[in-house]
């Protein structure tokens, strides 16, 4: 398995935060503004289709705020 570039972890520690903050997950358009991009559906859509296939979150495509942690990427 390929090593995650510092984007994709700067990603995973953004969403783990924002969980353990507030309770839910961000939206992508929230994730996308706190990595400081602004292509939401290539960027943003390309690095949690990553982490899903890693096993790291789960999410339910189209619908809002349903990324769920499955493992930390600091385990």
């Amino acid at each position: 398995m390929a090593k995650p570039t510092k984007r994709q972890k700067d990603v995973m520690n953004v969403i783990e935060f924002y969980v353990s903050d507030k309770g839910y997950s961000p939206s992508c358009k929230e994730l996308s503004k706190m990595i400081g991009t602004t292509s939401v559906l290539t960027t943003v859509s390309g690095h949690l289709d990553k982490w899903k296939e890693k096993g790291y979150i789960t999410f339910a495509p189209g619908i809002p705020r349903t990324i769920r942690m499955e493992k930390s990427i600091s385990a």
